[in-house]
């Protein structure tokens, strides 16, 4: 059971802490990590950490959390260089957040030791947001255009941030994270090529 502990305001600990966990969970991976080689690789003393964190899983699902908005940011970055026009933001930008899934550590941490740590429901519930800002920022411009009507985009944010979740859980599973991510962007492609000419 994990012990509850009130917010904390951003701290030099705090972020020690949780670059020491990334290195280390990226490293070796969280079961293999105990809070004592944590609190020493961040140079702070173990009433530090639970000064911060409830317990090791509130820090690594503070790692995620630091990871998402970069995800986020490159996610962005990456669609706006590759895209002519703004209806390219859906295709374009599935594919290019498929690729970050695909890296290594987005993969290991995000991914597979995400949902193994979190569970199904909290792994959904903490990356999800993600995959909605991005679709309901990329179907709006196609409702703009009038490739789809105003009223589907509740319907179609929920169905395709299902499909880029189960595209990751994919990727996370397969043997070769790249092949994965090629096969699932080509199915992502179709999805949405077609919904553009419905």
């Amino acid at each position: 059971m994990s012990r509850k502990v009130p917010a904390k305001k951003p701290s030099r600990n705090r972020e020690k802490l949780i670059a020491a966990a990334r290195r280390l969970f990226s490293e070796r991976g969280y079961a293999a990590v105990g809070t004592e080689e944590i609190v020493r690789e961040a140079g702070v003393t173990r009433g530090a950490l639970y000064h911060q964190f409830a317990d090791k899983r509130d820090l690594f699902r503070a790692v995620l959390q630091e990871m998402l908005p970069e995800i986020g940011q490159r996610l962005y970055e990456e669609t706006m260089a590759q895209i002519g026009h703004d209806r390219e933001d859906l295709e374009v930008g599935a594919r290019v957040l498929l690729g970050i899934y695909a890296e290594p550590e987005v993969r290991h941490l995000l991914l597979i030791e995400g949902l193994a740590v979190l569970g199904l429901a909290d792994w959904m519930a903490l990356q999800a947001p993600l995959a909605r800002l991005f679709l309901d920022h990329a179907l709006r411009h196609l409702a703009d255009e009038g490739l789809i009507r105003e009223k589907e985009l509740p319907s179609l944010i929920e169905l395709l941030s299902g499909a880029l979740q189960q595209a990751a859980l994919g990727i996370a599973a397969a043997d070769d994270p790249q092949a994965a991510r090629s096969i699932y962007a080509a199915g992502l492609d179709r999805l949405i090529k077609g919904l553009m000419r419905a």
